[in-house]
């Protein structure tokens, strides 16, 4: 029996694909709405604009992940795959010339287009430096996503609300879903939480506040998803995601005014509509220091495996990564160097993991 320890984006994803291969889990989770996957926007997006590269293995993550959501869409009996283009508009005179320069390499057509002129929407002028569309971008309806699945995982009896400790003990775990054998294997998916557990005290994780609001725009019409620097996603009904702040001081889950008009100010830079605030919210996303996952097994405690630090992208990394960790986990593959935590064996004997648990 597995434990998967928190119910967010990766550890859904995570507990979805053991459920496809009948490998038995149990998922404990605090039931709290405030992690980082509730506030998060759910975007996906192949291309990175500020040197207008693809994402990093963007044609891996994008292609399972076209695959994987519809077919979790039937599994779940729910709508939130979300597939929408995002129009960008180009910052500078470099950018634009580096999107032409990309836009002619094999490998970036699927994704940057040109729209012709009578497609293009304008603020009453034409924004300096153009405009331009990723396609293969769209968005996933987190809330939805996972409340479909915490009910698919309850009704069959692999869900249990628990609150742990940070560092829990195999005794904690066991007792919190009544079982006196314990569990063959703990994966720990509990995001910015796993950063706390002195079970990874020696990896490099960072933690990273975002804002976002929700706008009520009645006078706004938006089919795509507006990038300039931020994002304005359409939700329907009127109803406007706009996003995102980034601080690495404030380590709060707590809305603040700053992140409110830094977000505010941004949008009437573009749009000149009235509009109502209706929502606020901000979390702590799971970032690391090279930018890469951190995946693999404790290195004392080798019932112990960590999925986590997949950042701001963790609805496009997860479909892939999460086949990829169990192909490692069950079929004797290997797990990728750039995302095992293997790579940070070095930092052992500055801040070394413990399994000295707390009682439970």
């Amino acid at each position: 029996m597995v434990a998967i320890l928190g119910q967010g984006i990766a550890d859904t994803i995570l507990a979805l694909r053991l459920l496809e291969r009948g490998i038995e889990f149990t998922i404990l989770d605090d039931g709290h709405l405030s992690s980082s996957s509730m506030v998060a926007a759910g975007l996906w997006n192949p291309i990175v604009f500020r040197r207008i590269n693809k994402s990093w293995m963007a044609d891996e993550f994008i292609g399972e992940l076209e695959s994987f959501y519809p077919r979790m869409e039937a599994v779940l009996g729910a709508e939130f795959y979300k597939p929408r283009p995002i129009w960008r508009i180009h910052g500078s005179k470099q950018e634009l010339d580096k999107w032409f320069e990309k836009n002619d390499l094999s490998g970036f057509r699927p994704y940057l287009y040109n729209p012709p002129p009578q497609l293009k929407s304008t603020f009453g002028q034409e924004p300096e430096f153009g405009e331009g569309e990723v396609r293969h971008a769209g968005y996933l309806d987190i809330p939805v996503f996972l409340k479909a699945a915490r009910k698919s995982f309850s009704e069959k009896g692999c869900f249990c609300k628990a609150e742990l400790s940070e560092t829990p003990s195999h005794h904690e775990l066991a007792h919190a879903v009544g079982r006196t054998d314990g569990f063959t294997k703990i994966i720990d998916c509990r995001g910015n939480q796993s950063a706390k557990s002195s079970w990874w005290s020696y990896l490099p994780f960072g933690l990273t506040k975002g804002e976002v609001l929700t706008l009520k725009c009645p006078h706004l019409s938006l089919d795509r998803t507006f990038n300039a620097g931020f994002f304005l996603l359409p939700l329907g009904h009127h109803l406007f995601r706009l996003g995102a702040t980034f601080s690495w001081k404030d380590k709060t889950t707590a809305p603040t005014e700053s992140g409110k008009k830094e977000l505010l100010d941004k949008f009437e830079k573009y749009f000149s509509v009235k509009y109502e605030v209706v929502d606020h919210k901000a979390g702590i996303r799971p970032t690391v220091q090279d930018r890469r996952p951190l995946m693999g097994r404790h290195p004392i405690d080798h019932k112990i495996y960590l999925f986590n630090g997949l950042g701001t992208k963790g609805v496009m990394l997860a479909p892939y990564l999460s086949m990829h960790f169990i192909e490692w986990l069950y079929d004797d593959g290997e797990l990728s160097p750039e995302i095992n935590i293997k790579r940070f064996e070095n930092h052992l004997g500055e801040k070394n993991p413990t399994i000295n648990y707390p009682h439970p």
